[in-house]
């Protein structure tokens, strides 16, 4: 590293023999004369310049002579230095799966601080407060926050009222120190009035899920550990009144800022048309979305009865029930289907295209297929004399579909020379 250093300093030092002019003439003549003349750079020479200077040249033959031997300093050589440091340090503390060790080097944060000596220092005390190795895989960046900041933050979170262990409130370490200290103040004002101590485990309690998880989704969408606790408390037990889910609850927290009222009436909607799965964005939908999703509900259920889709299915090809939800199993998107579209697009198969119900259970894909395309295709291979002896060309690519029209009008259409012919005797008569 020295020696590209003395070479690009020297480089930069430009020497000149000393040159005599008129007296008169001032220090522009002295200047355009400096500039006219050719200038030597010099490899290992002095700097102090007597009244000529000797232009010293590299040996010919010699690794100087050659300018490839420089090997520029790149930043890559210290950050591979870092990493290793890194990867030892996280070998030395924990027992790191390959796939592990690359989740946390993988990091955004991690790569951008890897320089850092700090991230070792963060990393032991974390440790040392107990923090535990799934929380390091599965949040490294807690390792690019300073050790002061982690001490301030985690002293206000063991602040707090119902406080147990660290490991259930690592995300709220990304909080903002003022926003933090404010959030913990708030749920410790709320205390005397909540079961479970604060706001975090009473909502662990109800949806029965870990701490941990709560707290993964709440630092995301803080404002429902901030909103009223009346508004928050009449939310939460009405979705629980109406089933639904709670990793659909926490996935979806949005739905919290509707007034009571409005939550009520929206999921009293949902059930009262049969809603089979109950979610969290039928309160924030607008209206047109929701009268449209329950108008489908509605339709499914008269199409369907008292049977299950697996039953219709099984119905309509001549199967017994386990074997058409073997046949669904094949691809299993076929669950999430509506039951109007199935309707449909069987109809199509079995009373237009004539296909078997064979051929049919052969396919399944075929029912999530689009109809209009469907038809679009079963129309143009029509036109050039191929009825397809399975489903499977008709639920290929756009790309790969055409490749095998082409091949067919290619080599196997029974049309080709009659339209040739049609062709070439229109041609005669334009002539």
């Amino acid at each position: 590293m020295w020696r590209n250093f003395i070479n690009a300093f020297e480089r930069t030092l430009v020497f000149v023999p000393k040159r005599s002019w008129p007296a008169s003439a001032g220090w522009k003549a002295h200047r355009q004369l400096t500039h006219q003349s050719n200038p030597f750079r010099f490899f290992n020479a002095s700097c102090i310049v007597q009244n000529e200077v000797e232009r010293i040249a590299p040996v010919a033959g010699t690794a100087e002579a050659d300018g490839e031997y420089i090997v520029p300093y790149k930043t890559e050589f210290e950050k591979s230095h870092s990493l290793q440091v890194l990867t030892d340090a996280l070998h030395a503390r924990f027992r790191l799966s390959e796939e592990d060790l690359v989740a946390i080097l993988n990091d955004a944060l991690v790569i951008k601080n890897m320089r850092k000596k700090s991230l070792i220092l963060s990393m032991d005390h974390l440790i040392s407060e107990g923090v535990e190795k799934h929380n390091f895989i599965e949040y490294p960046w807690i390792m690019t926050l300073y050790k002061g900041s982690l001490i301030e933050k985690i002293e206000i979170l063991k602040s707090l009222r119902g406080f147990q262990n660290i490991n259930d409130y690592i995300p709220f370490l990304r909080i903002k120190y003022p926003r933090l200290r404010k959030l913990v103040g708030c749920l410790n004002k709320e205390a005397d009035f909540i079961e479970y101590g604060n706001r975090v485990h009473f909502i662990s309690n109800k949806l029965q899920v870990p701490i941990s998880t709560v707290t993964k989704y709440m630092a995301k969408r803080l404002f429902v550990l901030e909103m009223p606790l009346d508004m928050f408390r009449s939310n939460l037990e009405t979705m629980l009144k109406y089933n639904v889910e709670s990793k659909n609850i926490l996935k979806d927290l949005w739905a919290f800022r509707y007034a009571p009222r409005s939550v009520e009436a929206r999921l009293k909607r949902a059930m009262s048309a049969k809603k089979d799965k109950i979610m969290p964005w039928m309160v924030r939908c607008p209206e047109y979305i929701l009268q449209k999703s329950l108008q489908i509900t509605l339709d499914d259920q008269k199409i369907l009865g008292d049977r299950t889709i697996a039953e219709y299915i099984g119905e309509r090809l001549g199967f017994p029930p386990e074997e058409a939800q073997a046949i669904m199993n094949r691809h299993p998107q076929v669950n999430n289907v509506r039951v109007t579209k199935i309707k449909e697009v069987l109809d199509y198969l079995l009373d237009e295209a004539k296909f078997s119900r064979y051929e049919v259970a052969q396919v399944p894909r075929i029912l999530c297929h689009s109809l209009e395309t469907t038809k679009q295709r079963m129309q143009e291979l029509k036109e050039h004399g191929c009825r397809p002896s399975t489903l499977v060309i008709i639920c290929r690519s756009k790309r790969e579909y055409n490749k095998f029209l082409n091949s067919w009008i290619e080599n196997y259409n029974p049309n080709k020379n009659v339209n040739a012919a049609v062709d070439y005797a229109q041609a005669k008569e334009e002539r």
